[in-house]
């Protein structure tokens, strides 16, 4: 009956450090960028070119979305299935909050190379 016990209690500690482990190896893969919000090439895409690294992001984003000409900071995730939108990296956007301070160009819809 020990012997059982034990190994419950060795199952149940390895599968909350495993869920620990995942947590932070999900955290080491989140995407944090700000720039300005473009139309993409195809119909309803939006793409945001990192003031930092250059980057450009292709974002999903569900609810609200930021306007074309707006500067945005967004977290997210690297989104791996396949999209509609042809330019940059795919990322599931998780939050996002207007930037005023990047004093985004007018892009009247034009999209970013």
């Amino acid at each position: 009956m020990k012997g059982f016990v034990f190994a419950v209690a060795s199952l149940t500690l390895a599968g909350a450090a495993l869920a620990v482990s995942a947590a932070a190896a999900q955290d080491t893969n989140q995407v944090h960028a700000q720039g300005c919000v473009a139309a993409g090439v195809e119909a309803s895409c939006l793409v945001v070119k990192d003031t930092a690294s250059g980057k450009l992001y292709s974002l999903l984003v569900k609810g609200l979305m930021p306007a074309v000409g707006i500067g945005i900071e967004f977290t997210g995730v690297p989104y791996t299935g396949t999209t509609a939108c042809m330019q940059g990296t795919p990322v599931q956007v998780t939050a996002w909050t207007r930037k005023n301070s990047l004093n985004c160009p007018k892009s009247h819809g034009k999209s970013v190379d």
